[in-house]
């Protein structure tokens, strides 16, 4: 066998193992940015939806288990965090988040939707798909 071919097969093994990484079985509440950079790192082919929110917030209760729920028929496919706005106030400041509930999606670190204001989880659910594709 060729060094070419077992750098191959090395490779291969290599991106079998990063594609096998589960993904968190539970929401993560991000209390940092260094824990988002952490999360960012350890899953980089993976979509991150963060849920903004506050304790006082109504319409963030109202998504809070439409949240959980999406988690729950969708945790193989994306990580779901929470990071609540008046105990992260960096983060909120680093993502320009001015209302609340606003749902983050990242994808190596760079946004590629936001969602401001409470949705159903049928909406949800649709965008979720096409995102899977």
């Amino acid at each position: 066998m060729s060094n070419n071919e077992l750098e191959r097969i090395r490779m291969k093994k290599a991106e079998m193992l990063v594609n096998s990484q589960s993904v968190p079985k539970d929401i993560i509440h991000i209390n940092s940015s260094e824990e988002l950079k952490k999360i960012i790192s350890d899953f980089p082919n993976k979509i991150i939806i963060i849920d903004f929110w506050a304790v006082w917030c109504g319409p963030c209760r109202f998504i809070s288990p439409i949240f959980e729920k999406l988690h729950s028929d969708f945790s193989n496919d994306f990580i779901f965090a929470k990071v609540n706005v008046d105990e992260n106030r960096q983060l909120s400041q680093q993502f320009r988040i001015s209302g609340i509930p606003t749902i983050l999606f990242l994808k190596n670190d760079e946004i590629i939707n936001r969602i401001i204001g409470a949705l159903g989880y049928e909406q949800f659910k649709e965008i979720l798909n096409k995102l899977k594709q």
